[in-house]
């Protein structure tokens, strides 16, 4: 099984690439792929949610064809959003454009909101899908990796498929009342959040997908594929108690950074972040930035080592720059890593993996090195 990611062009790379990184991780048949350009959508429409319940709430399945914790925001809150059938007519045009078999599974993912505020749908074909992207903090909290609920909605999507014939046998069988399945309506969005700790579908849902015979090479996938999400929530969640941090794993020549213990959660930096930062992963003694020009040998090689620039001139001019004391250069990467950290990690984890350091002291990462491994 084939299934194309679509990104629309308010969504921004890293999220979209960290839900396939995601996605990619847990093996089987279903191979996932990057759509090989973004979809804009305009011709916006607009609404006003006056207060937190109705936002909250997804309004029923259309009677029409279809072939035709504490609040996130303040209320009243404006948004635009689209029908469904706009946003099915991207994923036709991406099969179009990027000549994408009828047999494939396409997805937008769009941070836009749509007519009926529902998480996702499926299309008349039942192979073209669209989850919204946006908003998942006000239902987890500010702190949550949207990743997570982002494959997950994938994921369930993919087994409705295999599981109804059409979206209309699928509406048939979806429960109004929660109880903790996959197939749960969840009128109020919040009761996701039980979905997503399941992960798991109810007695009666398994009762089909035995009647179905589905390959149980795909559904293995897409289970293992939940039951990762469910594990990696859980382990943000207890990791803000029980302060226990992710192992660290730096792949490769480029030496590619991945939390191992956030689903392969990978820390995107640029040529001269990933430098400082190697370096004082390299150094758990600490090392004042004062006397960064007694490393230069070393600093110079692993800035060589990820940077696309060829001109040895122009190399030596930004290992000057990261290394002049005049310079502010470091302290901006300093504090770029510190804020793509907290995107990754959370606060309350940063503190095991940012460079830190008492003012004119010598600068560290406090992270225990046997939670760091490196593979080439």
């Amino acid at each position: 099984m084939n299934v194309h990611l679509i990104r629309s062009s308010e969504l921004s790379v890293e999220t979209f690439a960290n839900v396939l990184n995601l996605l990619k991780s847990f093996r089987g048949p279903i191979e996932y792929h990057s759509g090989e350009s973004e979809a804009t959508l305009n011709e916006l429409l607009t609404r006003t949610w006056e207060t937190e319940k109705d936002f909250q709430r997804k309004m029923p399945f259309p009677q029409f064809s279809i072939s035709e914790k504490r609040s996130f925001f303040s209320f009243p809150r404006e948004e635009n959003y689209q029908n469904w059938q706009y946003f099915f007519e991207k994923c036709y045009e991406a099969r179009e454009d990027w000549f994408i078999p009828s047999t494939d599974h396409v997805f937008l993912l769009t941070d836009l909101a749509n007519e009926r505020n529902w998480f996702g749908a499926m299309g008349p074909s039942g192979r073209d899908y669209f989850i919204h992207t946006a908003d998942w903090g006000h239902y987890f909290g500010s702190q949550v990796d949207i990743r997570f609920p982002i494959a997950y909605e994938i994921s369930m999507w993919i087994v409705r498929h295999l599981m109804f014939s059409d979206t209309e046998n699928y509406v048939q069988h979806v429960h109004q009342d929660t109880r903790g399945c996959g197939n749960d309506f969840c009128r109020n969005k919040k009761d996701i959040i039980l979905k997503m700790r399941t992960a798991d579908l109810c007695s009666d849902c398994m009762e089909i997908v035995e009647k179905r015979k589905i390959s149980p090479l795909l559904l293995s996938q897409l289970f293992d594929t939940m039951d990762g999400i469910r594990n990696n929530l859980s382990f943000r969640e207890r990791g803000k108690v029980i302060q226990q941090p992710s192992k660290l794993e730096l792949r490769g020549y480029q030496q590619r950074i991945f939390f191992t213990d956030f689903g392969d959660l990978e820390l995107r930096l640029n040529p001269k972040e990933k430098t400082i930062y190697l370096f004082y992963l390299r150094h758990p003694e600490g090392v004042p930035l004062v006397l960064l020009q007694d490393y230069r040998d070393e600093i110079g090689m692993l800035y060589r080592r990820y940077t696309n620039q060829s001109e040895p001139s122009e190399i030596a001019q930004s290992i000057d720059r990261m290394l002049d004391p005049r310079d502010n250069d470091i302290n901006v990467i300093l504090s770029r890593i510190k804020k793509k950290l907290k995107n990754t990690v959370g606060e309350s984890l940063l503190p095991y993996y940012q460079i830190e350091g008492e003012h004119g002291g010598a600068k560290r990462i406090t992270l225990d090195r046997e939670f760091v491994k490196w593979v080439e």
